[in-house]
């Protein structure tokens, strides 16, 4: 005997239930679980006497909260960039003792739940908090000049967002090897194993990621193996790159340790927003780029290297192709060879930002 319609309707709401109960006890349990920070350097860029040139704190005028950024490059110079870290990521940028001196000012910002940034208000996502931060940044700073957006990997939405919001203050945008939708035109082939595996139960079974998260989260924010962890989950040339720049190595292993100062809330929340959604639920604020308004002309350009296999390239052809959809400038840029991978996209990108923005 067959199942009745009524009673199918009944056991999928049920499942759904279930679902959003699931994630719903998951970030109650993680942040009451590890609101407690694991220890780490403090200031976390000690060792690295010239690393940033400054960092700071100051209270959001609109929620209260607290927002933290630091600054790289030159402190004098027009050229603002703002930099919207990976998952995990923080303010902490691997690349910045690489353009300290040069004709760049860059801003990178803590997002809500991530170093010092406080988490987004009941009933506000992480992505339209961070834009609205964004936004706060530089009326503090009182910057009026046209800024230049960096995304790196889940970065990536977030200066799209950003971009979408306030066009008119944005210079020029950059993706380094972003973080795409994870929808049919995915080429699955593109990625390694793990980011397979991980990308597919994200894609499927959120609420199940979301949980797994919270039993797994004493071991995500250890960061005493992150380097190995790195190694391990994306390509031999990344593993090559940060072997080869010890340096770099340890400004990741800072990196990591700042993305989870807080405990894990903040980043599982970013990962629901941006992994965990397809293009029938995009992404918060951004949603399906070629429906957005007002980006004509807008120049974007994607870089992504043809050796990472942590985000796949066939997502960011789609990105430019929704982008030129809506009107914008878009350019990918695809650089050839085997060397580096998915980290290594962010010294090529701010390269190419210091040739092509700054010169």
């Amino acid at each position: 005997m067959g199942i009745s319609a009524p009673v199918f309707r009944t056991i999928v709401v049920g499942i759904l239930a279930a679902g959003a109960a699931t994630y719903a006890a998951s970030i109650a349990v993680t942040h009451r679980k590890h609101k407690k920070a694991p220890p780490r350097s403090s200031p976390p860029t000690l060792s690295y006497p010239d690393y940033a040139l400054s960092e700071h704190t100051f209270l959001s005028p609109s929620t209260g909260r607290t927002i933290s950024w630091a600054e790289y490059g030159s402190p004098e110079s027009k050229n603002v960039v703002i930099y919207e870290h990976g998952l995990p990521g923080s303010r902490i940028l691997p690349v910045g003792p690489n353009i300290k001196g040069k004709d760049i000012r860059v801003l990178a910002m803590d997002r809500p739940g991530i170093g010092f940034t406080s988490l987004p208000l009941a009933g506000k996502t992480v992505m339209e908090t961070a834009i609205s931060d964004v936004y706060e940044l530089l009326d503090h700073l009182e910057i009026s000049e046209k800024v230049i957006l960096c995304g790196f990997s889940a970065g990536g939405p977030h200066v799209l967002g950003i971009m979408f919001t306030h066009p008119e203050k944005i210079r020029a945008t950059y993706c380094l090897g972003p973080a795409t939708y994870l929808d049919e035109k995915i080429n699955w082939d593109d990625l390694a194993s793990g980011p397979k595996s991980t990308n597919w139960w994200t894609k499927n079974f959120p609420c199940y990621t979301a949980f797994d998260m919270v039993l797994r989260a004493d071991k995500i924010v250890d960061c005493s193996k992150v380097i190995e962890s790195m190694k391990n989950i994306s390509s031999k040339g990344d593993a090559t790159f940060l072997s080869e720049n010890p340096v770099e190595a340890k400004g990741w292993q800072n990196v990591n340790y700042e993305a989870y100062r807080q405990g894990i809330t903040g980043y599982l929340q970013s990962c629901m927003e941006i992994f965990g959604r397809v293009s029938t639920n995009p992404w918060p604020v951004v949603g399906d780029i070629v429906h957005q308004k007002g980006i004509e002309g807008q120049k974007v350009v994607i870089i992504h290297r043809e050796s990472d296999h942590l985000t796949p390239v066939s997502g960011s052809r789609d990105l430019v192709r929704r982008l030129k959809a809506a009107g914008a400038d878009a350019e990918f840029v695809f650089p050839e060879g085997s060397e580096g991978g998915h980290f290594q996209a962010l010294n090529y990108g701010m390269d190419y930002i210091l040739a092509s923005e700054c010169a």
